[in-house]
């Protein structure tokens, strides 16, 4: 008796399937994300221009709200960096 699944041909072996290609609903995801981030970190620069103008003993307020928005954008910009390196 013997067992047909181990000598199967080549030809008999299973294909590796890829992923089909983005369509036009993905293309158009990545300006929506984009416009998202802009928007939290606008919300974000605002939030702490008001904490800022409520207490200015903090700093002047625009001092804090562009340092609170570039830590934001930093931290964004290490992870994308660190995805877009891991994905190679």
């Amino acid at each position: 008796m013997t067992n047909s699944s181990s000598t199967q041909t080549p030809s008999a072996q299973p294909q590796q399937s890829y992923p089909a290609p983005a369509g036009p609903a993905a293309a158009s995801l990545v300006p929506l994300l984009i416009l998202l981030f802009v928007l939290v970190i606008l919300i974000i620069g605002a939030g702490l221009l008001y904490v800022t103008i409520a207490h200015p003993s903090l700093a002047t307020p625009l001092t804090v709200a562009v340092a609170g928005v570039t830590l934001v954008i930093t931290i964004v910009g290490a992870i994308a960096a660190f995805l877009a390196i891991a994905r190679r």
